[in-house]
């Protein structure tokens, strides 16, 4: 049955749904953004989750992606919804057919003008009405959080959303943003970058975060005007504990929480995290019980980065993410859906002064 729309024709079919197993991350593995609180209600069981999933504008052959979210065991209260062009359309899930897609060359705004029609866009509207209950993509980032503003818009207070994403550390995961969502950024941005990163670890179960401002040096003098700045506000604020200035050298030891960074030096301090990783990973790879032990330090592993501070749940994958990531961030989002991400984030941040 075809139900058009303006800017999508919609195929809903039958979806086999596989056998339930259990996905809920465990509090102590890095690999997960659950746990969340459970004071905050969640939705009753009998309720369906749907999972918007943005197959196209990355790395991956779209009927890769596909072949990789048929091979998900999901509870049968979720389901996922596919949006992509119509040669890729399937019988396997609810799939939203559009006519175009933003390319990872394109001009984020002029791309948004132009292309109403296009996936990510189409996501982010969905997500808006309730269609769907989280998006993820790994299509154009500028386009992802642009669209995500205009059309979902920020949480009351947030100047700017934030690309957030957990690293693992000699001890938990800690909360790195922002990793792209913003070139450049403020002093105010650096500071309501910190609450966000608190609100998420608070809803993790950190009770008092600490949190670490991304630096050259950790002398509260280093750095530029704007994280000079940010450094004296943050000492101000109540509801987490400061840490100061943190090193790149001593971001894994694990003793901050949160690490609050501009998208540009953020972005490129998480991919040389990433290609560290995969080195450590290449040349242990003879040693396969060595591999194994190693194995949480690949980025595969991590479910994406989330955009912090929208009204909705959007995970941005990256554009050359392996399928494997991809499908953690599947049920990265499905988990924050879940426990009611949203609404427990916006309690968290009216208590960061």
């Amino acid at each position: 049955m075809r139900k058009k729309t303006r800017a999508v024709r919609t195929t809903l079919k039958s979806q086999k749904i596989c056998q339930a197993v259990p996905i809920a991350v465990n509090p102590d593995c890095p690999t997960g953004f659950a746990p969340l609180v459970a004071n905050i209600k969640a939705r009753p069981l009998e309720h369906l989750f749907k999972i918007g999933v943005d197959l196209m504008g990355n790395d991956n052959d779209p009927k890769r992606l596909l072949e990789a979210l048929e091979a998900l065991f999901l509870p049968k209260n979720a389901q996922l919804v596919c949006i992509g062009t119509k040669e890729f359309g399937t019988d396997r899930f609810e799939y939203v057919s559009v006519d175009e897609f933003i390319g990872m060359e394109e001009s984020p705004l002029l791309a948004l003008r132009k292309k109403k029609g296009a996936s990510i866009p189409v996501g982010f509207r969905m997500l808006k009405k309730g269609q769907i209950d989280a998006f993820v993509s790994a299509g154009n980032t500028g386009a992802l959080v642009s669209a995500a503003k205009m059309i979902l818009s920020t949480l009351p207070g947030i100047l700017r959303p934030s690309l957030l994403t957990l690293m693992p550390t000699k001890k938990s995961p800690v909360a790195v943003l922002d990793v792209g969502a913003n070139i450049q950024a403020k002093e105010s941005h650096l500071v309501q970058f910190a609450k966000l990163g608190v609100a998420f670890q608070k809803i993790r179960g950190i009770q008092n975060p600490r949190v670490g401002l991304l630096n050259i040096g950790s002398e509260a003098v280093k750095g530029t005007s704007q994280l000079k700045a940010a450094y004296h506000h943050l000492q101000k604020m109540k509801g987490f504990t400061f840490a100061g200035n943190i090193e790149g050298k001593t971001v894994f030891d694990g003793d901050v929480d949160v690490i609050v960074t501009d998208g540009f030096t953020g972005n490129i301090f998480l991919k040389t995290a990433e290609g560290i990783a995969s080195l450590i990973l290449d040349k242990i790879e003879k040693n396969s019980h060595e591999v194994e032990r190693f194995q949480s330090l690949h980025y595969s592993e991590y479910p994406g980065a989330l955009l912090a501070g929208v009204k909705g749940i959007a995970i941005k994958c990256h554009g050359y993410s392996s399928l494997k990531g991809f499908t953690n961030a599947v049920l990265g989002s499905l988990d924050l859906v879940k426990e009611g991400y949203v609404q427990k984030f916006m309690n968290e941040l009216n208590c960061i002064k």
